[in-house]
């Protein structure tokens, strides 16, 4: 017979939290970011976190300069850990390295976020790099690999044009790209799970936490009853996440965080765009555990947010206020009216 809180006398009750909240503070979370040089790996953890990683727009930062080091630890909260490892595209030899390096330190990875520009149409290198890192490995190997990855589009307000659109609510400003900037990315998102996601489709399985005590019987779908988790296995497009959630209404979120896993996600740390979502798939990819323990970080979609008064040292923008209806000011004018003096 199952049992149930109500079946728990208080005493038992409360050691039956403190062994879940015991078990949650040991467990350590491992997410890692790779790509080529330059993409803004390190731009993109500052973002996320506060943290103060070196950056350069000239030349690469993060880098291992010893035979053997190792990939330093980036503690975010407790038990939550980022990896930014070194770019590659730097040289031949360097690039035989760090490959090297990501196929040992992936394996040991819970989340990893391929990191790869926005404006740039070239597949090649990428695609490149991830077939040799699992170059040697095993199909089960390929398939862990492949679902714990994440692809993402970094800098993304650097496609122009149009002008990004900063929503000033009160003295918090939101960045959204225009309609054709957000049709571009759109396009670009699905180019990239073509690429890279759709051709390892077989391989993924994408999880997510039960909380509406799961009881699908559908192929492709497990559901684990002693850790709270839903598998699902393949890859989940539009269409079949249309299909599943008119067919089985009750469990809409259950397939919109499995669909979510695997999409493309364009992202900006300069005008904290998308970093909300980002940082939903990479809780819910590393367990109800971790969403449990670190959903302060996107509590009120904080992430996304930036104080007005900050804004005035970004270009290229225009500010709207959605309660008024009204264009206050665009940046690149008013920049030219101090540069020249005009308006």
């Amino acid at each position: 017979m199952e049992m149930k809180e109500a079946d728990l006398t208080p005493d038992q009750l409360n050691l039956v939290q403190d062994l879940l909240k015991k078990r949650i503070n040991e467990r350590q979370f491992r997410v890692s970011i790779v790509g080529q040089t330059g993409v803004g790996k390190s731009s993109l953890i500052n973002a996320l976190f506060g943290t103060n990683l070196k950056t350069d727009p000239v030349k690469p930062c993060t880098k291992l300069e010893l035979e053997g080091e190792e990939i330093p630890a980036i503690p975010i909260k407790e038990n939550l850990y980022f990896y930014d490892l070194p770019g590659i595209g730097e040289s031949d030899e360097a690039d035989e390295k760090y490959l090297q390096k990501y196929r040992e330190h992936l394996q040991s990875s819970d989340v990893i976020l391929w990191a790869i520009h926005a404006d740039n149409r070239s597949v090649v290198f990428d695609l490149q790099s991830l077939k040799k890192i699992m170059e040697g490995y095993t199909q089960e190997q390929k398939a862990v690999l492949m679902s714990k990855l994440t692809f993402i589009l970094t800098k993304a307000d650097v496609l122009h044009p149009p002008a990004w659109i900063a929503a000033k609510i009160g003295n918090i400003v939101k960045f959204l790209p225009a309609p054709e900037t957000s049709s571009t990315l759109e396009q670009k998102a699905v180019y990239y799970q073509q690429t890279f996601i759709e051709p390892y489709g077989g391989l993924i399985v994408s999880k997510t936490y039960d909380d509406c005590n799961f009881s699908l019987i559908e192929d492709g779908f497990k559901c684990d009853q002693d850790l709270k988790l839903i598998y699902y296995k393949g890859y989940m497009n539009a269409e079949k996440l249309k299909e599943y959630q008119q067919k089985y209404p009750e469990y809409q979120k259950v397939f919109a965080r499995l669909y979510d896993n695997y999409q493309v996600i364009p992202c900006s740390a300069v005008f904290r765009y998308n970093l909300n979502k980002l940082m939903l798939v990479i809780l819910n990819k590393l367990g109800q555990e971790a969403t449990i323990q670190f959903y302060k970080l996107i509590a009120g979609d904080a992430l996304d947010q930036i104080p007005f008064d900050q804004t005035e040292n970004l270009c290229n923008l225009l500010v709207y206020e959605p309660k008024t209806k009204k264009t206050l000011f665009e940046f690149r004018r008013w920049l030219n009216t101090q540069k020249f003096g005009i308006w």
